[in-house]
């Protein structure tokens, strides 16, 4: 039994002797990284690219008195349809626009009505947030008139964008003998690619 138990414990010593004493094996993950490199590719058609006036306001002022034109009345306009101006702008590397108004007096037949056309315009915003440098200059029309800048861009965003008209008002300042029926005046809306110098303020 001795003898047994000595053989065993020295086989034992020995296991933990080549245990402790074996190299321990180690294993690194590499560490190497590797990159490569691909393109996204785009080819712009810009046949399309243009500048265009795609939609200008009326003003319409209804059931008008005569004591309110003979009395110099100011006039507010209905403005629940057709009170938008939009403009597009994709022409690469665009200068800005010009849009001017050049407007005529009311009239019916021969009959006259001249006076002051204002409008109050919201800014001019594309579909995900304000147009930057596309600005209103003047809002305040004499009818007749010569032509006269209202708006302008400055080039630096390009795209389509609408601003709301969101009030209208007219005061008769002379007239003719007036008539029964409906005066019309005539606002003629020009947008150029280049400054008018011909254009007032």
């Amino acid at each position: 039994m001795k003898r047994n138990f000595w053989t065993k414990l020295g086989l034992l010593s020995l296991a933990c002797g080549l245990f402790m004493t074996a190299p321990t094996a180690i294993i690194n993950a590499d560490d190497t990284t590797i990159t490569k490199s691909s393109t996204a590719t785009l080819n712009l058609d810009s046949s399309d690219a243009k500048l265009s006036l795609d939609a200008v306001p009326s003003f319409t002022f209804e059931k008008v008195k005569t004591g309110d034109i003979l009395s110099g009345q100011t006039l507010t306009a209905s403005l629940s349809n057709n009170n938008k101006v939009t403009v597009t702008d994709t022409r690469l590397d665009a200068k800005g626009w010009q849009l001017t108004v050049t407007p005529t007096a009311f009239t019916n037949s021969n009959k006259t009505i001249t006076g002051t056309l204002g409008f109050t315009p919201e800014k001019f915003a594309f579909t995900d947030g304000q147009a930057k440098g596309w600005t209103w200059r003047n809002t305040s029309l004499t009818l007749p008139g010569s032509k006269i800048g209202v708006a302008n861009s400055n080039g630096d965003q390009e795209g389509q964008a609408s601003a709301t008209i969101s009030a209208a008002t007219f005061k008769a300042t002379s007239h003719d003998a007036l008539a029964s029926g409906t005066y019309t005046s005539t606002l003629n809306w020009n947008l150029t690619g280049t400054p008018d110098t011909s254009a007032s303020e």
